[in-house]
């Protein structure tokens, strides 16, 4: 059996899990910015993200080069990954996240002593 090139890579129904963790990301970018993208754009990232064409099928589709499309699909998400420097949409949806999960365990543990001091009384 051949070893891996990357024998502690995690995979997860044959992707890597890096893989599937960009590929959320880019999701989560598009979700979020999609719309500053020219239609071109929006149209292959679409095929691509949503719709999980191949680059084969996006430039049959499109009737160019699977080259062409590969090259649109780097600079796009690029430009995705440059909206979310300057305006830290996503960060900031993380960020509220973590917050309402801290929020809930904090709740939860005040229940909890809650019903304590009421036992006690």
């Amino acid at each position: 059996m051949p070893l891996s090139p990357c024998p502690m890579l995690v995979t997860c129904q044959g992707m890597a899990l890096d893989t599937l963790q960009a590929r959320s990301r880019s999701l989560a970018l598009f979700e979020r910015y999609g719309a500053l993208l020219t239609d071109h754009q929006r149209e292959v990232l679409d095929l691509h993200l949503n719709s999980d064409w191949s680059l084969a099928e996006i430039a049959n589709h499109g009737g160019t080069s699977r080259a062409a499309v590969h090259d649109l699909i780097r600079r796009s998400t690029q430009s995705l990954e440059d909206y979310e420097k300057r305006l830290g949409l996503l960060a900031e949806a993380g960020r509220r996240r973590r917050a309402i999960e801290s929020v809930e365990r904090d709740l939860v543990a005040l229940k909890r002593r809650l019903v304590r001091l009421e036992s006690n009384a």
